[in-house]
């Protein structure tokens, strides 16, 4: 008898992590498409943020191109 309740609750285990494990996908296929776009989000800035700096870096380096502006 102690042996097949022992069986029973290593199974209740396992179908208990099972369940936590598919919660668990669950969450992170639902915030994917949320990362992905803060991801691209953060993409642009450091995009618009790098092209600053080449500016300002070319500014410093060849004032003379810039004496109109």
């Amino acid at each position: 008898m102690e042996s097949w309740m022992h069986l029973s609750h290593s199974h209740m285990q396992r179908l208990k992590q099972l369940g936590r494990t598919a919660v668990n996908l669950i969450k992170q296929a639902w915030l994917l498409p949320r990362c992905v776009e803060s991801a691209v989000k953060r993409r642009r800035l450091q995009t618009v943020l790098n092209e600053r700096e080449v500016e300002r870096l070319d500014r410093i380096r060849n004032p003379s191109k810039y004496l109109g502006k």
